[in-house]
This record gives C-alpha cells, sequence and structure tokens, in this order.
C-alpha cells in the first residue's frame, strides 16, 4: 500500500466518440489537443482516443465529450509507483 507515500498515479483510457459531422470532428481535436490525448483510429463517424492521466483528467475529458456521443469507454484502472526519491525511506 502506498496511499500514504509520495507517489505518481496514471490511468489509460480509449474513447470511441461518435464524430458525425465536420464540426464535432473539429471540437473533439480541438479538446484532443487540450488534453494531450491522441487520436489513434478514424472512421467515416468515429474518433478512437487514446488518453493518460490521473482520474480527474480523464474525467474532465470524457465529460466534455460526452455530448457528442460516447460509444465505448475502457480505462485501465489507476497505476502507481512510489516516486524514486521517495524509496529509500520506505519500505515496500
Amino acid at each position: 500500500d502506498i496511499t500514504d507515500v509520495p507517489h505518481i498515479e496514471r490511468e489509460l483510457a480509449l474513447i470511441k466518440i461518435h464524430t458525425a459531422d465536420s464540426s464535432v470532428r473539429d471540437e473533439v481535436m480541438r479538446l484532443v489537443n487540450i488534453f494531450r490525448a491522441k487520436v489513434i483510429d478514424v472512421s467515416s463517424d468515429t474518433y478512437t482516443v487514446e488518453i493518460t492521466g490521473d482520474q480527474d483528467k480523464i474525467n474532465a475529458f470524457i465529460d466534455l465529450v460526452r455530448p457528442f456521443g460516447l460509444k465505448d469507454v475502457s480505462r485501465t484502472g489507476v497505476l502507481a509507483v512510489v516516486r524514486e526519491s521517495q524509496k529509500d525511506r520506505i519500505e515496500i
């Protein structure tokens, strides 16, 4: 348990977003850039986005793209590691 130890947390999410028209595609790309995410697959009506970060960042992105229509959301759950500068101070 590293809850009380300085650590780094990240999560990965793959999100399929309905992008039926060009204005939606433009807005999704704007959000992808702001959140430093990546479009990893494109079809005629869907963008699949990869995003990593803490839970708040991923939740915020999902909340912003939800109005366009979410086709699928897959999340890894939180992964964590102890900060290297703290390793010599604790027992794991």
